[in-house]
């Protein structure tokens, strides 16, 4: 009881103490600034949101599966001519891939993984089937589009 009552006090204390205005020591005989110090109160937040948390963890596979370790190892080149000087968007050969290669590649991963999570979002809302349909033909939409575009760019890349 008396350490409640001690810890209580001390909390009211320092409450009270952020609400006043701190003056320094000055020398006497010199002119004093117009102007006063608060103490400064700044919180450091006790957790991350988890949104920022997913957004790292997306992120962070964007970047593996548009071969971000590959582009940091080999230094591929950025885009790329055929002999006759069009440009090409993917490295006929299965070792090598152009910067914007790996990228799109990864963004048809995802566009893919998008279709993925409408389906599974078809199922969370049983009062709606409206809705609920509309996700699921959306879903099964992109996941067949990135399907196809992955492997023409497959059938690219091994000729």
């Amino acid at each position: 009881m008396i350490n409640n009552l001690r810890l209580y006090n001390e909390y009211v204390n320092l409450n009270l103490m952020e609400n006043k205005k701190f003056s320094l020591p000055w020398v006497p005989g010199l002119r004093k600034p117009k102007f006063v110090f608060y103490k400064i109160r700044f919180s450091i937040p006790r957790s991350i949101p988890v949104t920022y948390i997913y957004l790292i963890i997306y992120l962070s596979i964007l970047y593996i599966y548009s071969g971000g370790v590959y582009d940091l190892v080999e230094k591929p080149f950025a885009r790329g001519a055929d002999s006759q000087g069009n440009p090409v968007l993917v490295w006929p050969d299965q070792d090598r891939q152009f910067l914007i290669e790996g990228i799109v590649a990864g963004i048809i991963m995802f566009m893919g993984a998008a279709g993925l999570f409408l389906i599974s979002q078809a199922t969370t809302d049983p009062h709606n089937p409206g809705r609920a349909s509309a996700f699921q033909t959306m879903g099964a939409m992109l996941l067949i589009l990135a399907f196809i575009l992955l492997q023409s760019m497959y059938n690219i890349k091994t000729g």
